[in-house]
């Protein structure tokens, strides 16, 4: 049966829309300036419709017309309110899917692949709802092809729902085509200026089809529905699952106005991100208010990483100009702690003016803590266009407030939302069968259109749904499902998509943790702010990072996951032979006496002073650069040196070699062949007790670090009494520079302000969202500032955001320390050791495995029965210095001058007196250990040299955290701790110096 309808479709002529923006993707050439563009020859577009959601996909086929083969860099820009719900790249001529991936695991594979020369197929979202991958190889004069479908809810216009696609371009097309299915919806009909299009009838879909050859794109595609006058319910299934979909349209919704409220509390939002608000509509919004109510009196208090002592203010007649003059002169500063928000008692309703977003403070905020306390209403206002939105209408909803969006908001609705009360979903009763898990759920601010979803687990079954304010019911709306005989792939895939983005939604109102709610995203294929898109070529690369592939590779995929299941712990026993392999080799250092009788070094003049140079030519003339797991990289090339000829001034440890997963570079290779033609002399000896002289006089002296910047000189001249004036004059001009906030902070400290330096160095949390390297610093300026627990959350942030990198479970387990929660300490830096990290993090397990015995062998009753017994041990040292830096992929090495004025580094790691030196760190973050058993009388003079940085990313100068120690290991253990900014590679900085 066919039933032809009239659809609207309008064809817009691009002279009126060339400044709207277009979402149609491009492929630009990557690396090439005289290549001829990449050119969109196909387009086909898929349109489904369902409710008030509309799925989008797009199947485009880009020619590359250059004789060469090129490499494409694919973007995508998304508009307001549209999600990618899909996305794949062809592969040998067919479609490969992209697969839902933990964000971290993501860029961990996209880093590695980049680093092993290949080109990944990683679909990214970077800044402004853009989306980009990487396509290669474009074939000459050949296509590929991409495909890429996202979400959007259905918009107002008119008093209809409305839908737009902005596709104008004016370019012309070999072949473009629309398809468009519209489920249970009719469509208005309006022939002018419109393409007719025929609709067949199919089940209770509508579905049109036009294809177009030679076509030039110069039209956007808008669509129109008449709102729908009865509910519209659907429901799909396939095998035992069932899920259903509802649609609701409430008009006219009833305004049932507040008793106005005598005394009301403002808790205004001063931190630094704070400055991006409009407040012109925040104060007009007020101004509006206080005309209404009149008379009504106020309590303020302001917060950022601390509160405010509230202020009291008396409004009279709508006059509020003593309130609005404190407002308007509030100063904007430091981060944002959610514990920080003090609701004053007394007060009948909460005025909250926030973005919402929380990343600082001494414990983690929960959102769900502060909703248990409050019964009262508090009204969320929020005017910044990145705000926390989904946790800010939690917070008003089950308080009984409201939320306002000032960008989207007119100043009349938002007044008139202060003065009624909000609208909101009071639950649900399944009066007949079986519904579960029904999203959203009770307490939701609802306006004209509520749309819901649920499991269905009975062949029918009517549930009754509830609509108005709190404790009183306004609308009940009663509605009947049924299980539908025949599964509709395309309605059951969008329906069961639909039912996880409302569970995702509701989970961040609650302020769920993001683990739970990524892993819902990776369930069932939906892009969170914990997960990426990614497309691999080979099952290998899907079994290196254990990404579930698509459908087409998952039987091979598991056959390998299953036969590494059976190898996991003989692989994690192989790792932590190896790993004791390592701590055995340093064990034969520790019982050596030193130094050795008739082999102290001759150096020659041209030693002296060329041997910087000859020993970088060959990087690591006796470092073993550290094995990966053995069971994961079955196909390493081992290359064991003799260790029969190893000298005594290099290396003692394991001369391994472990070339992994490539082909050896020419580096890798010629550090093969130094160890391999190693020469030793001398005879080793071993002491036969414990060195127990830790009883010389020692001193630690750290070089002053002055920075020379422009604003630290005005600081210093400045009357310090206007110190913290000073500061705000600066930061007007410097308040983007991450730099200014750390030496700044310094400078309170230096002061005795600690209070201020943990302020101002908190802007660090403000400047980048997630920004792991600002976090990073951030956390080692707090652990300086002795404020231990605001630090041991920032790294904690770290860890969540950087979990493939063995430093961010360091520094966090170093923070606990501190702390003085040693136990989790323990537990948490042993992750680090019984991890096989990437090669380039060379045998950071044995410096953490120090530290690990340094917290054992000084604090009392820690449990170590999950640690392997062969890495236990007492071994104390007279010196250690550690290095670490913030920046990846950089190269820092750390000197240590001894009074024998022999210097030990990366390419002389053993000295005469006995100093040893870790393996040297080129592509992360080190640490770099220096350590020496017993210390002769003299002064030992520590440097640190800036080599190079291959970093993707460098926000500014390579920050490096350098820590000394004397007595380590004993209870005579003495630390201080320095932070040093280098600008220059090349760059050679005297950091401190030890006094025997």
């Amino acid at each position: 049966m066919k039933k032809f309808l009239s659809f609207l479709i309008l064809f817009y002529s691009l002279t009126p829309i060339i400044a709207q923006k277009t979402i149609i993707p491009q492929v630009k050439v990557v690396n090439e300036h005289n290549a001829n563009p990449m050119i969109l020859q196909e387009l086909s577009i898929d349109i489904l419709v369902m409710g008030q959601t509309a799925v989008t996909t797009m199947e485009m086929s880009f020619y590359n017309p250059n004789s060469r083969v090129m490499e494409g860099e694919f973007e995508f820009p998304l508009s307001d309110g549209q999600q990618v719900s899909r996305f794949a790249l062809d592969i040998n001529g067919k479609l490969r899917e992209g697969a839902v991936v933990d964000k971290a695991l993501g860029r961990k594979a996209f880093e590695d692949i980049v680093r092993r020369g290949v080109d990944p197929g990683l679909l990214e979202k970077t800044e402004g709802n853009n989306f980009r991958a990487r396509v290669y190889p474009m074939p000459r004069r050949g296509s590929r092809r991409i495909l890429i479908a996202f979400e959007q809810e259905l918009s107002q216009k008119d008093g209809q729902d409305f839908f737009f696609l902005p596709i104008a371009t004016a370019m012309k097309l070999k072949k473009f085509r629309i398809h468009t299915e519209v489920v249970s919806r009719f469509v208005k009909a309006n022939i002018q200026n419109s393409l007719q299009l025929d609709f067949t009838q199919s089940r209770n879909s509508y579905i049109s089809e036009v294809e177009k050859t030679n076509y030039t794109l110069d039209k956007n595609i808008a669509l129109t529905f008449p709102k729908i006058d009865k509910p519209q319910l659907i429901s799909a299934s396939k095998g035992d699952k069932s899920y259903l979909y509802g649609n609701i349209a409430l008009e006219k919704l009833p305004l049932r106005a507040k008793e106005a409220p005598k005394n009301i509390g403002i808790l205004w939002d001063i931190s630094s991100s704070s400055e991006k608000r409009d407040f012109a509509k925040e104060y007009a919004l007020l101004d509006a208010y206080f005309k209404e109510v009149k008379n009504i009196k106020v309590t303020l208090t302001t917060f950022h990483i601390r509160t405010s002592k509230p202020i009291f203010f008396e409004v009279k007649d709508g006059n509020w100009q003593e309130l609005k003059h404190c407002l308007e002169n509030q100063t904007y500063d430091g981060a944002t702690d959610g514990n920080a928000m003090i609701f004053p008692h007394g007060a009948d309703e909460y005025f909250l003016f926030s973005d919402g977003i929380f990343n600082f403070g001494k414990e983690e905020f929960k959102i769900n803590n502060l909703v248990k306390n409050l019964h009262t209403p508090v009204n969320i206002i929020t005017s910044q266009l990145v705000a926390n939105m989904d946790k800010l209408q939690y917070l008003a909803g089950t308080t009984g407030g409201s939320f306002i969006n000032l960008n989207t908001q007119e100043p009349t609705k938002a007044l008139k939302s202060l003065r009624y009360q909000s609208f909101q979903l009071l639950g649900y009763e399944v009066k007949q069968g079986k519904i579960t898990h029904l999203y959203p759920e009770k307490g939701t601010l609802i306006e004209e259109n509520f749309t819901f979803s649920g499991e269905l687990l009975s062949q029918n079954a009517t549930l009754l749904i509830s609509f108005g304010y709190p404790n009183k019911t306004i609308i009940q709306k009663e509605v009947i499902f049924s299980k539908t005989s025949e599964a509709n792939i395309h309605e059951f895939s969008l329906l069961r998509h639909i039912w996880a983005e409302k569970k995702i939604s509701q989970l961040q109102k609650e302020g769920s943790d993001t683990k739970k709610i990524d892993a819902v995203g990776r369930e069932y294929g939906i892009v969170t702010e914990g997960n990426s898109l990614i497309v691999l070529e080979t099952v290998e690369d899907y079994l290196r990072y254990q990404i579930t592939p698509p459908e087409e590779l998952q039987k091979e995929y598991y056959h390998h996951v299953n036969k590494e299941k059976q190898d996991k712990e003989k692989a994690k026993k192989e790792h932590l032979d190896y790993i004791v392999r390592l701590s055995e080799a340093q064990s034969k250092w520790w019982n050596t006496d030193f130094p050795i009788v008739g082999t102290k070094p001759e150096k020659s003049k041209k030693e002296e002073q060329d041997g910087m140079q000859i020993v970088r030519e060959e990087h690591a003339v006796a470092a073993g650069v550290q094995a990966r797991a053995v069971a994961s990289q079955s196909n390493a090339l081992v290359i064991r040196a003799d260790r029969s000829s190893v000298s005594s001034n290099n290396d003692a440890q394991l001369a391994d070699v472990v070339v992994t997963g490539h082909r050896a570079s020419k580096k890798e290779r010629r550090q093969a062949n130094k160890i391999t033609q190693a020469n030793m002399s001398g005879v080793i000896t071993y002491s036969e007790e414990e060195n127990t002289s830790n009883t010389n006089p020692s001193k630690i002296i750290l070089s002053n670090y002055n920075p020379d910047t422009p604003y630290l000189k005005v600081m210093e001249y400045a009357d310090p009494a206007k110190a913290i004036e000073t500061y705000y004059k600066l930061k007007k001009e410097y308040g983007q520079t991450p730099s200014f906030y750390v030496d700044v902070a310094d400078y309170f400290f230096k002061k005795g302000d600690t209070e201020q330096a943990v302020l101002v160095v908190s802007n660090l949390a403000e400047l980048g969202l997630e920004d792991a390297q600002l976090l990073r610093i951030l956390g080692y300026k707090l652990s300086n500032y002795k404020a231990n627990q605001e630090s041991i959350e920032v790294f904690r942030k770290v860890l969540s955001i950087r979990e493939e990198e063995p430093q961010a479970y360091r520094d966090l387990g170093l923070a606990l320390a501190q702390d003085k929660q040693y136990q989790q300490a323990v537990e948490t830096l042993y992750k680090v050791v019984s991890h096989p990290w990437d090669s380039r993090f060379r045998e950071v397990q044995l410096i953490v495995m120090n530290e690990i015995n340094n917290i054992v062998n000084t604090q009392k009753g820690i449990r170590t029965s999950f640690i392997d017994k062969r890495l236990l041990k007492k071994e104390p040292v007279d010196i250690r210095v550690v290095l670490t830096w913030d920046t990846d992929n950089s190269d820092m090495d750390l000197w240590v001058t001894d009074p024998e004025e022999e210097k030990c580094f990366y390419g002389h790691r053993r000295t005469f007196l006995g100093g040893t030196m870790s393996q040297d760190i080129t592509q992360g973050y080190g640490p770099e250990e220096f350590m020496l058993k017993k210390a002769p009388k003299g002064n030992y003079k520590i440097e640190v040299n800036y080599y190079g940085n291959r970093s993707q990313k460098q926000l500014f100068p390579v920050s490096l955290r350098i820590t000394f120690f004397t007595h380590y290991g004993t209870s005579q253990e003495k630390k201080q701790e320095t932070t040093v900014r280098l600008s220059n590679k090349r760059e050679v900085i005297e950091v401190g110096s030890f006094e025997f």
